[in-house]
């Protein structure tokens, strides 16, 4: 994290990010830093995403520079939003919900959802509960329903102040819109999870018996 408040690039992500998921990086990175100085830009910004946060994309004329300036639209595309465009917003509207109020920064590169989620889970019996949420999230049959069980994920997070990076949710909410990409996101969220899981509890007592010998 930079002086100013905003995300720091070069920081270690475990998968690159793709063109979509690079433009809101940079989007909530500089979104991020006008609302920590306190700039009425940034606060008023943040409302008018928290506000659109359960709107279609592009319903909210006072959010399109925010969600959808920059994003291609494929020849031929129809009046329904793309899959990018739904990525877009869904991600910069979570990060509106996910900031309000909270004086330390809730993007953060290379904070992934799993990581994240395993983090929230360690509160005292808050395990089983958040667990069930996230796989409800994970086996979401619809982008509606996804979207559902991320917004109560991410207030979760908000008030533990647990941060995460929309860079990289921005393009696995692309990925899980394709039947041939989401099994891809979803083995990465649970390997993230329980990763972070088995780094709280060490090594196993073979593993520990084994380094002694």
């Amino acid at each position: 994290m930079t002086d100013d408040g905003r995300a720091d690039h070069g920081a270690r992500r475990p998968v690159p990010l793709r063109p979509l998921g690079a433009l809101v990086d940079e989007r909530v990175s500089g979104l991020q830093a006008r609302y920590r100085n306190n700039l009425s830009s940034g606060v008023s910004d943040l409302a008018a995403l928290r506000r659109a946060s359960t709107a279609e994309p592009g319903a909210d004329p006072r959010t399109w520079e925010l969600t959808l300036a920059g994003i291609p639209t494929p020849a031929g595309a129809g009046d329904e939003p793309t899959a990018e465009e739904r990525a877009a917003h869904a991600a910069l509207t979570l990060y509106a919900v996910h900031q309000q109020s909270q004086s330390l920064p809730m993007h953060v590169p290379g904070q992934g959802l799993g990581r994240s989620v395993r983090t929230l889970g360690q509160h005292p019996g808050a395990e089983a509960a958040v667990r069930r949420r996230f796989e409800a999230l994970g086996t979401a049959a619809t982008f509606a329903e996804l979207l559902q069980h991320a917004r109560g994920l991410i207030r979760q997070l908000r008030s533990a102040a647990i941060p995460l990076d929309y860079g990289q949710l921005a393009d696995d909410l692309v990925a899980l819109q394709s039947p041939a990409y989401a099994p891809r996101v979803r083995l990465r969220w649970g390997r993230d999870y329980h990763r972070a899981r088995s780094a709280e509890t060490g090594p196993s007592p073979s593993a520990a018996t084994k380094e002694t010998a």
